[in-house]
């Protein structure tokens, strides 16, 4: 089954109804130059946390940051994972990885992009993101062919990620890459920057995980009402 990852929360309420769908990751941007940087305090993050028994994992998400930057915020944040979005080179990574971070590595992928790239990352990386963006954009020329993934042949599983909406639902479902574990959603469904519309979050998600009982919108019975 394919997770879902949830990226650039920055409202507490919304964060605290995000926490009671079925989400494995919630990502927080730590860039300053972000409109979704994370505001929230480590205390509000870590008390909607606790209010459940949660499997939901806390990512950090940085832009090549100084190394004791993403330090502090591991600690201060209790971040399961920190997710590098820059330009962090091997070097970096094997530094963070001797404090005993858990990384994920984010890479922009194209049609020529070459994915043996990422094979020395894969010693210091626990996953991958292929960032495709304007994967179902109006142009073609911009359009990035998933097929393209099949160039892929390292063993890491990967986060893919582009610009989701509900009519990408099927072509999600019929993707069949073995690595291939979350799904990544960012800028997608949001009311306004850190703040999602998780009355179609919630659609989303369980029409990717349990296809077979979710065909329509109104299928969703026991959705709740989340609001604007």
């Amino acid at each position: 089954m394919i997770k879902v990852k949830v990226c650039g929360i920055n409202n507490s309420e919304n964060l605290k109804s995000l926490l009671t769908l079925p989400v494995d990751m919630v990502g927080f941007i730590f860039d300053d130059t972000s409109e979704r940087n994370c505001t929230l305090s480590s205390e509000i993050v870590k008390e909607a946390f606790s209010k459940q028994n949660l499997t939901c994992k806390k990512v950090g998400i940085f832009v090549d940051a100084p190394l004791a930057e993403v330090l502090k915020k591991q600690e201060e944040y209790e971040l399961d994972y920190v997710q590098l979005n820059g330009k962090e080179n091997i070097f970096y990574c094997q530094l963070l990885r001797e404090h005993q971070l858990k990384l994920i590595k984010s890479f922009s992928v194209c049609n020529d992009f070459c994915y043996s790239n990422t094979s020395a990352y894969s010693f210091f990386c626990d996953y991958f993101v292929f960032e495709c963006q304007n994967t179902f954009g109006p142009k073609k020329e911009s359009q990035f062919n998933l097929n393209s993934l099949k160039n892929y042949k390292g063993k890491k599983p990967f986060f893919l990620s582009s610009e989701w909406g509900m009519n990408q639902i099927e072509s999600i479902r019929q993707m069949d890459f073995e690595y291939l574990n979350f799904i990544n959603i960012i800028e997608s469904f949001e009311i306004k920057p850190g703040h999602k519309n998780l009355d179609v979050v919630a659609d989303f998600i369980y029409k990717i995980k349990r296809p077979e009982s979710f065909n329509t919108r109104d299928n969703l019975d026991h959705r709740v009402s989340y609001g604007s």
